[in-house]
């Protein structure tokens, strides 16, 4: 029987490189076998195409790679934009001059792949919710092809979570366009930010967060969201990776997973059916390569999954699949984690 090897990975944070012991710690506790160190890129203004790396960030990211290696764990590198010192999300990043915007993240790739080559680091991310220049998918290709020509490792660009809706047509011609874009065609595997929109309900069962998967329940969209991601895997024979996966600890999480505050309410078994359910659905696809967990370095993150019902879940999945056998294993710890064998009391 086959062995598929899972990437469980974590998200470091941009403006805590100084110090990642927590981090460290939770990827022993989480059975991880890999984290994700961004490269602070300071962007001042979102509507310019001016940046800079933090004079730091190759420093830091150097110290963190020493740390991660005596843990035995691997890496990503990835340069990650800090908008407004962190004030606004990655997402708001609309440069106007598009042409200036690629030839200075050009720049910093180029100097990120020497960098990863250097240290032994084998998988590089070129993106991270950019997600207004991804409609220019010739600068994306000319740029991997230009990093391909000095660094050997894998590539991948991390595209943000998507919806399709009967009730606005235009989402179904939005999801068309990416699935056709051929920048993914380029990349050795496909990240996904994956807050995807499950019910319109707080504390749904893990059931109903597992058919939601399937055919999502929020605003009645119906969208088959599994079969979504299957599809873009199919276009372009590229394995599927979830270069985020976050659950906040209140109630209608589900909802609205890219936000930290869906409602007021603490609901951490919600939290813990939403991280169960997800690997149920996917963990066991032999064309998804892992997730990544957002996040592990910010305990008063209301998105820390440490100490809580989630932490079990995500220590419980395996990074080595055999076959389809491991599922029913998984399913039996997951029905144990539900009568209480595992729980945890949430702090």
């Amino acid at each position: 029987m086959g062995v598929t090897k899972k990437i469980k990975s974590g998200n470091l944070l941009p403006d805590r490189m100084d110090d990642i012991s927590l981090p460290l710690e939770n990827a022993r506790r989480l059975k991880l076998n890999r984290l994700n160190v961004p490269l602070r890129v300071d962007v001042p203004d979102p509507r310019s195409a001016e940046m800079s790396l933090h004079p730091q960030a190759f420093h830091q990211a150097a110290k963190a790679m020493e740390e991660i290696r005596q843990a035995g764990l691997a890496a990503f590198l990835e340069p990650f934009p800090w908008v407004r010192a962190g004030g606004l999300a990655e997402t708001a990043w609309d440069p106007g001059d598009v042409n200036a915007w690629f030839e200075q993240w050009g720049k910093i790739c180029l100097q990120a792949a020497y960098f990863a080559h250097q240290e032994g680091i084998d998988t590089l991310v070129i993106s991270d919710g950019i997600i207004r220049l991804e409609p220019y998918p010739e600068q994306w290709i000319a740029l991997i092809e230009d990093i391909r020509k000095l660094y050997r490792g894998r590539i991948t660009y991390r595209t943000q979570w998507w919806y399709t809706s009967w009730a606005n047509p235009v989402s179904f011609l939005d999801y068309r366009r990416k699935l056709q874009n051929p920048l993914f065609g380029k990349l050795d595997f496909i990240s996904i930010s994956a807050y995807f929109e499950l019910t319109n309900r707080e504390g749904p069962s893990e059931k109903e967060l597992i058919d939601a998967w399937r055919r999502s329940t929020r605003y009645m969209r119906r969208q088959p969201i599994v079969e979504q991601v299957k599809e873009l895997h199919q276009q372009w024979r590229k394995p599927i990776f979830f270069g985020e996966v976050g659950y906040v600890d209140r109630a209608g999480t589900n909802r609205m997973p890219w936000s930290a505050i869906p409602s007021e309410k603490e609901n951490l078994q919600e939290q813990r059916d939403c991280f169960a359910a997800f690997f149920r659905v996917f963990w066991h696809q032999p064309w998804f390569l892992g997730a990544s967990i957002f996040q592990i370095h910010m305990p008063e993150s209301p998105y820390y999954p440490m100490g809580r019902p989630a932490e079990a879940v995500i220590a419980a999945a395996p990074t080595e699949v055999f076959g389809n056998a491991w599922t029913a294993g998984l399913r039996d710890l997951l029905n144990r984690f539900e009568k209480g064998d595992f729980r945890q009391k949430g702090k």
